[in-house]
């Protein structure tokens, strides 16, 4: 693919990224946010202005962020696994995560459910790298022992619902994924944490591209897979604590990426990072919007918009499982 297509395709990605911006930002169920877009020029203490300071910019940035990680996150297990159905969720962050706000609902009455998710994301994501072993780490090994982790994580949390049934709906809506961290981290330490994410990535970027190559040329990777590895399952952490348990997009972001731009990871990087977020942007429009005044989970809107897009690619673009 020509250079210049691939940076022709950045673009328009970024136009859609920031349509979808704007919709998540200004637009509403009755209007399309015209008078939104200047206050923001001119924020004071109406409640126009408390709308967005207070509401739409933090949800836009967790949703962003959330998005980004988990295309990110998708991407490197896609890459070190070989795996084009490989996704954030193998190194068992989403059981983990979910057993964390499964305990904060029950235990602690759902105050900071998002850290004690990020915890439990942490805590699992850990320990299957752990198990999967450092001087003989191998993905096959990872990816089994992810699958167990979350078999058993998922039991418990089947239980401790079972156990528990007058909580079992706010579980669930808990469980289906939103931004609700609260002030428990400032959003500019969130920002900022996130950035320096993106920084590590950007180091990876020149390893992935050596990952194309047969693995018999690169005998001696091990060290480079393992610590992208770490990198993914801390994103998919992340991307936990800023808008919960969110599926699919870690899967279908980079396959659509490598359609639209190639296989090469320096464009990769920032086609990732702008699907992912317009994808969160866009599901959090209509997550408000479509049986306003109620609002749907974010994580079943993401589903709903997603499962035709992954066919329409499938069917338009040829086989959308490329190993390379």
């Amino acid at each position: 693919m020509a250079e210049s297509k691939k940076i022709y395709t950045l673009i328009i990605l970024t136009i859609v990224f920031l349509i979808a911006l704007y919709l998540a930002l200004f637009a509403g169920y009755k209007d399309s946010g015209i008078h939104l877009l200047f206050k923001s020029f001119d924020l004071s203490n109406d409640a126009d202005s408390i709308i967005l300071t207070v509401l739409r910019y933090p949800r836009v940035l967790k949703g962003f962020i959330a998005g980004s990680c988990l295309a990110l996150a998708g991407l490197f297990m896609q890459a070190v696994s070989k795996n084009p159905l490989a996704e954030p969720y193998l190194t068992g962050v989403s059981s983990g995560a979910g057993l964390g706000i499964v305990i904060s609902v029950i235990y602690f009455n759902s105050m900071n459910y998002s850290l004690f998710g990020f915890a439990g994301a942490l805590i699992s994501s850990a320990a299957v790298i752990l198990f999967a072993g450092i001087s003989r780490f191998s993905a096959a090994k990872m990816i089994l022992t992810g699958l167990s982790v979350n078999l058993f994580a998922s039991s418990l949390i089947s239980l401790f619902i079972l156990m528990h049934a007058d909580k079992s709906h706010l579980i669930m809506f808990i469980l289906s994924g939103g931004f609700n961290s609260g002030g428990l981290v400032p959003d500019k330490t969130l920002f900022a944490v996130f950035s320096a994410a993106l920084a590590a990535s950007c180091f990876v970027i020149p390893k992935l591209n050596f990952l194309r190559l047969d693995e018999n040329m690169v005998p001696s990777f091990k060290k480079e897979v393992y610590l992208i590895i770490i990198l993914s399952a801390f994103l998919t952490c992340l991307s936990v604590f800023a808008a919960g348990i969110l599926g699919f997009i870690g899967i279908i972001a980079p396959q659509i990426a490598k359609k639209l731009v190639g296989n090469d990871y320096r464009y990769l990087f920032f086609a990732n990072i702008l699907i992912g977020g317009s994808f969160i942007l866009f599901a959090d429009y209509l997550s408000r919007t479509l049986v306003y005044p109620l609002q749907i989970p974010l994580g079943l809107v993401i589903a709903f918009i997603g499962a035709p897009v992954f066919v329409f690619f499938l069917t338009k673009k040829g086989d959308i499982f490329d190993r390379n």
